[in-house]
């Protein structure tokens, strides 16, 4: 049980209205309608009666009503994050390149007694919700130096070139300027970070491409088949592009990029985040041992 749904079920009695609490709490009126009847389930008794649109409390949520306020009052006075689980906390741990939240994805979190969970977003945007304890850890590759955080390395991620094994083998055998301007760069228009990660190359080896804007990885692979484009990738990605026809090239190691972990030394925690920042830590290990090819 969280105290987030606590929260959510106090503001709706406090209106007897989803549609008002809706606006309290930024939520839509779905999403608030679920998490209540969740939290009914998780009590095993309804919270409210309803008649049409109203709702009205039922005996058992008058009953409880005043110690849920006083839960809420007292999480609050020790910074106790209202998302966070009563009996099994759920961490949430930001990260900028989704990239990276796939492959965190398919590790397996080694301790049992709570659960991560990751949420994609630009790295200021997750710096400053980490600085209002919306969140709990951050990932990113930005350097923020900033008293209210504390930072550590984490892993550096590997930069690949991919394109038709053909050019690979007679025309890219290594990464050089007059090489790599005869073709069109591919950028994913609905990813940031990616046509920052493009840039960023161009601007290493000092050259103006054309750019090709996809939407999808089917034009990706349309275009790397027919010889048309190149496409700058993390390392770690390699595998989602596995084709006997595409071939890959190793950037230079100034275009590897660190990445870091963040957390905000204000924050009180009442469960220990260190078991999480080890957890993280040996999951990201186990990605940038991938990413170098060695397991």
């Amino acid at each position: 049980m969280s105290i987030e749904k606590l929260e959510y079920f106090y503001v709706i009695a406090k209106y007897n209205s989803l549609s008002k609490a809706s606006k309290e709490l930024f939520i839509g009126i779905s999403s608030l309608s679920s998490a209540l009847k969740s939290l009914e389930n998780e009590l095993g008794y309804d919270l409210f009666t309803r008649h049409g649109k109203k709702l009205v409390l039922s005996e058992e949520g008058q009953r409880i009503l005043p110690f849920v306020k006083r839960i809420i009052e007292e999480a609050k006075k020790i910074h106790f994050p209202l998302y966070q689980m009563i009996d099994r906390p759920s961490f949430r741990v930001g990260i900028s390149e989704s990239v990276l939240i796939f492959e965190a994805g398919e590790c397996t979190c080694c301790n049992d007694s709570y659960t991560i969970n990751y949420v994609n977003d630009a790295p200021l945007e997750l710096l400053k919700q980490l600085k209002h304890k919306e969140i709990d850890l951050v990932i990113t590759s930005c350097l923020m130096d900033d008293p209210q955080f504390e930072r550590c390395s984490l892993i550096r991620s590997k930069m690949l070139l991919a394109a038709n094994q053909s050019l690979v083998t007679n025309e890219l055998r290594q990464a050089a300027a007059e090489d790599l301007e005869k073709f069109p760069f591919i950028i994913l228009t609905d990813h940031v970070g990616h046509q920052q990660l493009t840039q960023r190359t161009t601007e290493y080896f000092n050259i103006d491409p054309e750019y090709l804007y996809c939407h999808d990885s089917l034009g990706i692979h349309k275009w790397l088949n027919e010889k048309k484009a190149i496409f700058v990738i993390h390392a770690i990605e390699k595998e989602l592009l596995a084709d006997e026809s595409i071939g890959f090239l190793t950037l230079p190691s100034a275009l590897s990029l660190d990445y870091y972990l963040y957390k905000n030394k204000n924050s009180q925690q009442v469960f220990d985040i260190e078991e999480v920042e080890n957890d993280l830590k040996r999951t990201f290990k186990e990605i940038e041992l991938k990413g170098n090819g060695i397991r």
